[in-house]
């Protein structure tokens, strides 16, 4: 008798792996080049890709923002490739807004930002899981009982992905 496949949930980006996504999705080699990926390697971005195959990938108009920001870093011509080339990934995924006043008033915006009080809200909201390279972040979700994911666990997980 086989098993049936665990459901995945849709998931939450938080920046920096959206940012590798975005980045390797141009051009691998550069994940290893560019100054806000060059912690990750080429293997890690293959593991992201493998680890959202077939997932709803959902962010937040935050965290669109952040890695925008951070993009920009590139040289304004790469940056304008490294947008064309992701266009239409960008497109398909989804979005969610917490509103500005639901933010400022939930109780983590005061010690976590707007950015992950969104992520937060939204993953409590409507049972996603995160994704994220922020220790804090990932931890607060699990000690509230929301399923997340750091980029370190991509490695030891890589066998499930297939």
């Amino acid at each position: 008798m086989s098993r049936k496949p665990r459901r995945r949930r849709p998931i939450l980006v938080d920046s920096s792996p959206l940012l590798l996504l975005l980045v390797g999705t141009y051009e691998r080699g550069l994940v290893e080049r560019f100054k806000r990926t060059r912690g990750y390697t080429r293997n890690d971005f293959d593991l992201l890709v493998q680890f959202l195959a077939g997932r709803r990938v959902i962010a937040t108009p935050g965290v669109l923002a952040e890695v925008s920001n951070m993009a920009m870093q590139l040289r304004r011509e790469e940056f304008n490739r490294l947008v064309e080339r992701n266009i239409d990934g960008l497109r398909r995924m989804g979005e969610i807004h917490v509103a500005k006043d639901i933010v400022i008033e939930a109780p983590e915006f005061r010690k976590v930002g707007a950015t992950d009080t969104s992520l937060l809200l939204a993953a409590r909201e409507n049972d996603w899981e995160i994704l994220t390279s922020d220790h804090p972040l990932c931890s607060r979700c699990r000690n509230e009982g929301i399923e997340a994911t750091h980029m370190m666990e991509l490695q030891t997980r890589a066998e499930q992905f297939a």
